[in-house]
């Protein structure tokens, strides 16, 4: 199998312990450090832009729901944050001119969320920004790389035997 990019020795199993299970911790523990340097390099690319981790992860889900946009309480529920606190993010995203609030049905207590114009734009630049960035985390991977990583995610996370096929959409940049 194709190791994530380890930073200590090959992991022995102490007396007791399953030699499988350490090993399962151990890609575990690479995933993680990926999926960690793949949400930091995301989050600083939002702060390029002006926005906080949560600000950004609400312009995503406002963004998946296209124009019709997301009730302020959905957008509470999908952020998993306070009621209060997704009034004040929601308020700071209209004034920053990434959002439009409304009232349909004229219910001044029902608040829907959407994208403007300029939020699917800054939307737009960060995932290319980020798309870039991650291209550089993996660059050098071969299709068959990501193949063993993402077959070994679905046994260790999912208990699921199958295989995985990845291939190019472009030529990298290697191959112009």
């Amino acid at each position: 199998m194709t190791q994530l990019p380890r930073t200590t020795p090959e992991p022995t199993a102490p007396p007791g312990v399953s030699p499988e299970l350490v090993e399962q911790l151990a890609f575990r523990s690479q995933l993680r450090y990926v999926f960690r340097r793949a949400i930091t390099s995301l989050d600083s690319t939002a702060a390029a832009s002006g926005l906080s981790p949560l600000g950004y992860h609400a312009l995503l889900v406002l963004g998946g729901a296209g124009e019709a946009g997301v009730p302020e309480q959905e957008l509470v529920e999908q952020l998993a944050s306070s009621r209060a606190h997704i009034s004040v993010l929601s308020r700071s995203l209209q004034e920053a001119g990434l959002v439009r609030r409304s009232h349909p049905d004229h219910d001044r207590r029902r608040i829907v969320l959407s994208l403007s114009g300029e939020g699917w734009r800054v939307v737009a630049d960060i995932a290319r920004s980020h798309r870039e960035r991650m291209r550089e985390l993996v660059r050098g991977w071969e299709p068959s790389a990501f193949e063993q990583v993402l077959e070994r995610i679905m046994q260790v996370y999912l208990g699921l035997e199958g295989r995985v096929r990845v291939e190019r959409l472009e030529p990298s940049p290697e191959q112009r």
